[in-house]
C-alpha cells in the first residue's frame, strides 16, 4: 500500500484520470437532469438556448473533434519541452515536469471534455428509426448537457491560452531553478526523520542497545529506498515491545538480499515479523523527492556540472544554482536537524533512523560542486564569495567551520594556478 502511496503521489497520470473519471460522472448526472427535469425550466434565462437534435450531434460532434486533435497537440508540446528540459539540464529534471500541475490540468481538461461530448451525443436522439426495428423512439436532446458542453468547451479554449505561455516558461532556467528552491525548502521544513514518531529530547539518556539488535531484515528485491512508512514501523514495534533501528534513509540504492532494519529481541521472531516490517519500506526502480532531500540538492548539482561542461559553458546558469544553494545552506543554518532517535505517543523509543548531519548537506551541496568549479575562475571567484556571505549571515559555527574548508580548497587552487 506505501509503495502504491508513493507511485500515485509522482504520477503524472493521476490528475488527468481523476478529471477524466469526473467529466464521466458529470455526463451521466446532467443527463438524468435532463430527463427527470426537462428543458422548459431554461427558457426563462438569456444565455441559453434550445437545439434541435441535428445541431445538437453537430456541436458535440465538432466540440469532441477538436478537442481530442487539440489535446494530441498539447500532449506533442509537452513532450517536446520535457526532452528540451532534459537535454539541457539534467534527466532527473523529467520528473518535475511531468509531476507539473499546470500540464497535467491542461491535458486533463482537454480529455474530460471530449470524453463528456462524446457520452453526451450518445444519448440524443431524433429522425426517423428503421421499420424494421420495430421501436418508438421519441426525440430526446439534453439542453443542460448541451449548455455545459459548450461552458466545457470555453473552458477549454482559455487553458489553452494558458499552456501557450506555461510551456515556454516552464523550461525556462529561471522557473526550473525556483521550483527547485520551493521544493527545497519545504524539504527542509520537513526533515526526514522529523515526520516520523515524535522527537526524543536531547537530555534525556539514549538507552544501551548496540548490542541488544538480534534480527535483521532484509530487501526481497533492489531499487531506490523512496520512502518509509513510519506509522507501519512504529505501529509493529509498539505492538512488540521492540526497537527497529533503520539501515538505510530515503534515497539510498537498496540491493537485493542486503540489510535494511535491524530489530530487538522479540520472542517467537519468524518470516512474518519480517515481512510486516519490509511493508514499511517503498523501494522503486528510481529516486523521488517526498522524503529525499538530497534528491532535490543533487538536481541543483546536476545543472550546474551541466552548464559548466564545455559543451554548454553556460556559467551563468551555474551561477543562478550557488544562488540557491547559498539560500539553502543559510536556511539550514537557522534550523536544528532532527534527532534519529524517535518515539511512540507514550514516548517509549521504538524507532532508530539514520543520522543525517551538517557535513552531509556541505557534501551534497558543495564538494560535489568544487571540482567543476575549479575549473572556470569567474563561477570560482562567484562561489567563494556566496559562500563567505553564507558565513557572515549564518550563526551555525558548525556549518560554518564545513564551510571554510571548500573555501580553502578554492583558495589554494587559484594560487597553485598562479
Amino acid at each position: 500500500m506505501q509503495q502504491l502511496i508513493y507511485r500515485i503521489k509522482g504520477s503524472y497520470w493521476f490528475i488527468p484520470s481523476l478529471m477524466v473519471f469526473s467529466a464521466i460522472v458529470l455526463s451521466q448526472l446532467t443527463i438524468w437532469l435532463d430527463r427527470t427535469l426537462g428543458y422548459t425550466w431554461l427558457q426563462d434565462y438569456w444565455f441559453t438556448s434550445m437545439n434541435q437534435p441535428d445541431g445538437a450531434r453537430a456541436l458535440l460532434a465538432t466540440v469532441a473533434g477538436s478537442m481530442i486533435t487539440v489535446a494530441g497537440v498539447t500532449f506533442s508540446l509537452t513532450i517536446l519541452a520535457v526532452s528540451h528540459a532534459t537535454s539541457h539540464f539534467g534527466p532527473r529534471l523529467l520528473d518535475n515536469f511531468m509531476r507539473d500541475r499546470g500540464n497535467q490540468i491542461t491535458l486533463g481538461t482537454f480529455v474530460a471534455t471530449f470524453l463528456y461530448c462524446l457520452l453526451v451525443l450518445r444519448v440524443v436522439r431524433g429522425g426517423s428509426v428503421p421499420e424494421s426495428w420495430d421501436l418508438t423512439v421519441e426525440a430526446f436532446v439534453p439542453q443542460l448537457s448541451l449548455f455545459l458542453s459548450l461552458v466545457l468547451t470555453i473552458a477549454s479554449v482559455g487553458e489553452l491560452i494558458y499552456f501557450i505561455h506555461h510551456v515556454p516558461d516552464s523550461i525556462h532556467i529561471s522557473t526550473v531553478l525556483r521550483r527547485l528552491s520551493i521544493d527545497m525548502s519545504n524539504k527542509f521544513d520537513e526533515l526526514y526523520p522529523e515526520t516520523m514518531g515524535q522527537a526524543l529530547e536531547e537530555e534525556q539518556d539514549v538507552p544501551s542497545l548496540s548490542n541488544d539488535f538480534l534480527h535483521v531484515v532484509t530487501s526481497e528485491g533492489a531499487g531506490y529506498l523512496q520512502g518509509i512508512d513510519d506509522e507501519q514501523l512504529i505501529r509493529f514495534a509498539k505492538e512488540q515491545q521492540a526497537v527497529v533501528r533503520l539501515v538505510k534513509r530515503p534515497g539510498d540504492f537498496v540491493c537485493r538480499s542486503e540489510v535494511i532494519a535491524e530489530v530487538t529481541r522479540i520472542t517467537g521472531w519468524s518470516d512474518d515479523d519480517a515481512r510486516q516490517i519490509r511493508r514499511g519500506f517503498a523501494i522503486g526502480y528510481s529516486r523521488t523527492p517526498t522524503q529525499d532531500v538530497f534528491f532535490i540538492l543533487n538536481e541543483f548539482v546536476e545543472v550546474a556540472t551541466r552548464a559548466l561542461s564545455p559543451g554548454v559553458n553556460d556559467p551563468f546558469t551555474a551561477m543562478q544554482c550557488i544562488d540557491w544553494l547559498s539560500d539553502g545552506l543559510i536556511q539550514l543554518s537557522q534550523r536544528k536537524l532532527p534527532t534519529r532517535y524517535r518515539m511512540d505517543e507514550n514516548e517509549e523509543l521504538r524507532i532508530i533512523t539514520t543520522e543525517v548531519t551538517r557535513a552531509d548537506f556541505v557534501q551534497s551541496m558543495i564538494w560535489q560542486l568544487v571540482p567543476y568549479v575549479r575549473g572556470d575562475r569567474n563561477v570560482s571567484q562567484y562561489f567563494i564569495a556566496s559562500l563567505e556571505r553564507v558565513i557572515q549571515i549564518s550563526d551555525c559555527k558548525t556549518l560554518n567551520q564545513l564551510i571554510e574548508e571548500p573555501i580553502r580548497t578554492l583558495e589554494q587552487a587559484w594560487q597553485d594556478e598562479n
